[in-house]
């Protein structure tokens, strides 16, 4: 693929290389960030509801199906002035704790089959009969979240309760679908490989009854997907017939001839591929609530159309560049991820690198709105590619993150992937691996608290805030530091056990009660073997699993290795009796555990070893099992900042490394906030020493520096140098929040002021003022590197 540079301008001189109409985006992105023209989330709900009354007698994928149907036949059309694509999405918002936007209510009125919340329903503003139909509704219809908890054993729910563990590869659906299928094929010709399969059947054999079921749900999908189309292109042609501007109106015309061909028929060029993609976006939110619904590697699947109207004099990159927009700031509405990734290796093994990955930077760095990148990043990545994205970071905006092609790459391959299929890999949701289009959506099934296993270890399998018994029950007197580890150790397994069968507990209710027709339909594998994607029916059946808590608990562990066994400053009964009353009255003895012993973040041997030990053996145990149909388990290495702040941190007791009761955990492979105090370059050291080869389900690591670390040309320089060597030395992947704590600070004081200063939260970026009092602090408690 050919490469191309560009000068390293945003602003005014940037916009003056690209001609464009930069009114036209300018007002586009003033309607998006005041979330103007919101479709009411009602009419999904509304939809989902009647059609799962008329259709209650069918089996679930033909339920499911018709319930997609109906909420894409009930969608409003929305168009605002001047946008060049078709479709809108349904307003939502970051669903992780300590967002707030006020529009949480949304899902629960929206997603009434997925969610039950009836808090949510009492305070909603919607109209009472609306209101009214849902809580009757909800009465009848059990969610599959219920039926999981109703399966769930004491010792579990008392485990989850306490935060030892959650579990929620239910809810965790992030979609990255085979765009390409429909960009290709079409859906006639989707619709034809369906009808060949059906013709092969065996009406009379039970397998081959639900195979026929599975298909007769896909062609359902196929209808709606057109007849979604239609509709846009007819009222199109309406919205043509009163324009009076001619020069709209043209524009007006060929959307609605882009919208009578796609996804009807194959792309045949760059502005239909990316029409196609938004009216497929649409069409997946009408299947789920999932969170994190992500476009995967952008640039390669449409650098053909790109290329081939740039030759044929088509389009201008001015031109798309200005699509591009349009197509981000559709995705900014929805406040969700649509994570997209850059660059790095084509399957062949060759640098991907190309036109439209600079093209996609660019328009980041023109709308400096919240935009899920990812930048992969080789050997032969271009260094113009790499300056460019690393000066994106400069920006403030916690994106791009990068990814070592070498590292993740091998970590899939040894996870069972062929070499072809692990270097067309992409990060979803916030972090988590897949290979586009070709697994299930499993990848984050549960999250073990590392830190909270170690409280239950020194405590005889009980929490050491409320007594409860909660894990394995076990002899709490160890006599040596070998001992107290191997128990420690025997007490990971036993949560890991519990853990991974609430997973299996969950993926069995998911493939029987709720199917996805539509991400199945563009999933390969689902067609040739008839069966849904979440089971079994995608080529490969893996599930992301995950760990939380590494930098307390490898802290602590050498706190007590070392202040108890090797120094004997004290006993492990005062130790536990200190933990126990979370340090009252021993002030020094806290002091000395959080300063006097090596903390992880500062290249410090000792307790870097056992933080990349702890993370090995975890993946290691994950490694050694199997998902319900057979796929591997890919360990994950990730905990993401609300769940640290409100969930885990709060419900997980005082611990040896000097951290206070119901404190914020260390979050993913970050070293605690504050004891990282040797600098960058020995906090990559220490991060780099995990043998990321063996987290093939993905890993977050971000970085918070300072501006004034990073400016200038000098600055860039450096921040690409950095970048290079942490993958040099085993790094998997890093984000940057490049940011002044006395600017968060103004944020606060002057909210109006700083409406869309974005931060990186962790495996996404959000409004500053979006996030509650807590989250803010613990943002700000991490800028940091001023030099």
């Amino acid at each position: 693929m050919t490469t191309t540079t560009v000068t390293l301008e945003f602003g005014t001189a940037a916009r003056e290389r690209h001609a464009l109409d930069w009114a036209r985006i300018d007002r586009l992105r003033e309607l998006a960030l005041a979330f103007a023209n919101d479709p009411d989330p009602t009419e999904r709900g509304w939809a989902v509801m009647r059609a799962y009354d008329e259709y209650a007698a069918h089996p679930a994928p033909i339920r499911r199906a018709r319930a997609v149907a109906a909420a894409l036949e009930s969608k409003t059309l929305v168009l605002d002035e001047g946008d060049l694509i078709a479709g809108r999405l349904r307003r939502g918002i970051a669903a992780h704790p300590g967002i707030w936007e006020g529009y949480r209510w949304a899902n629960a009125v929206a997603y009434p089959d997925l969610i039950r919340n009836p808090a949510a329903i009492e305070e909603a503003p919607v109209a009472p009969e609306y209101a009214a139909f849902l809580r009757e509704w909800s009465s009848r219809h059990t969610t599959p979240a219920q039926a999981i908890v109703a399966l769930r054993p004491d010792e579990t729910r008392r485990a989850m309760d306490h935060r030892l563990f959650g579990a929620w590869g239910l809810d965790m659906v992030h979609r990255l679908p085979r765009f390409q299928l429909l960009l290709h094929e079409g859906v006639v010709g989707l619709r034809a490989r369906i009808l060949e399969q059906m013709r092969a059947l065996d009406n009379t054999q039970p397998g081959d009854i639900e195979r026929r079921c599975q298909y007769e749900a896909l062609l359902i999908i196929c209808e709606a997907l057109v007849s979604f189309s239609e509709r846009w292109a007819a009222h199109l042609e309406e919205l043509a017939s009163r324009e009076r501007d001619s020069a709209r109106k043209d524009e007006l015309i060929e959307m609605a001839r882009i919208c009578r061909r796609v996804p009807a028929q194959p792309a045949t060029t760059f502005n239909e591929a990316l029409q196609c993609i938004m009216l497929a976006l649409c069409a997946n939110e009408a299947e789920t609530s999932g969170s994190a619904h992500s476009l995967g590697r952008l640039d390669q699947y449409l650098y053909p159309y790109y290329e081939a109207d740039i030759a044929a004099g088509r389009q201008t990159g001015g031109e798309a560049l200005e699509r591009i927009l349009c197509l981000w700031l559709k995705c900014y509405r929805t406040f969700d991820f649509h994570h997209t990734t850059l660059g790095g290796l084509t399957p062949e093994g060759k640098d991907g690198t190309n036109a439209l990955s600079y093209l996609c930077l660019e328009a980041v760095a023109h709308l400096r709105t919240p935009r899920d990148v990812a930048v992969r990043v080789h050997r032969d990545t271009p260094r113009a590619f790499l300056r460019l994205a690393a000066d994106v970071a400069r920006l403030g905006l916690g994106r791009p993150d990068f990814w070592s092609d070498e590292i993740t790459i091998e970590s899939l391959t040894r996870s069972g992937f062929p070499i072809e299929d692990a270097r067309d890999y992409a990060p979803i949701g916030c972090v988590e691996l897949t290979i586009p289009g070709k697994c299930n959506s499993r990848t984050m099934g549960h999250e073990i608290n590392l830190t909270k296993v170690l409280e239950v270890t020194l405590n005889g399998g009980h929490c050491q805030i409320t007594g409860e018994r909660i894990g394995l029950e076990q002899e709490a007197a160890f006599e040596s530091y070998a001992a107290l580890h191997a128990a420690y150790r025997c007490q990971a397994r036993h949560t890991i056990d519990m853990a991974m069968a609430e997973d299996a507990r969950h993926y069995g209710i998911q493939s029987r009660e709720l199917p996805f027709p539509l991400l199945s339909l563009l999933t390969e594998g689902c067609i040739d073997s008839g069966r849904d994607v979440m089971n079994g029916g995608a080529i490969y059946s893996p599930a992301g699993v995950n760990l939380f808590g590494i930098a307390n608990a490898a802290d602590s562990l050498l706190a007590i290795r070392r202040a108890v066994y090797e120094e004997k400053r004290l006993t492990l009964e005062e130790l536990r009796r200190a933990l126990t009353s979370d340090f009252e009255g021993r002030a020094a003895l806290r002091q000395q555990l959080l300063t006097h012993y090596p903390k992880w973040g500062n290249d410090d041997e000792a307790v870097d070893a056992i933080a990349a030990k702890e993370a090995a053996f975890y993946c290691d145990t994950i490694r050694s099992y199997r998902t319900p149909e057979g796929g591997p388990c890919l360990p994950l290495i990730f905990g993401c900042t609300p769940a640290s702040v409100r969930n885990f941190g709060p419900k997980t007791g005082a611990s040896a490394d000097g951290r206070r009761c119901g404190a914020a955990l260390a979050t993913s492979v970050n070293p605690t906030h504050g004891r990282e105090l040797s600098g960058i370059t020995a906090e990559l050291r220490s991060v780099a020493r995990i043998d990321y080869r063996k987290a093939s389900g993905g890993v977050s690591f971000i970085v918070d520096l300072h501006p004034t670390a990073v400016d200038g040309d000098a600055g860039l320089e450096k921040l690409v140098d950095l970048l290079r060597g942490f993958f040099d030395l085993g790094g998997m992947e890093i984000g940057l929040n490049v940011l002044r704590a006395d600017q968060l600070r103004q944020a606060q004081r002057e909210p109006e002021r700083y409406g869309h200063l974005m931060v990186r939260v962790f495996g996404f970026s959000a409004p500053f003022n979006s996030l509650d009092a807590a989250l803010q602090e613990a943002v700000i408690a991490k800028t940091k590197h001023e030099t």
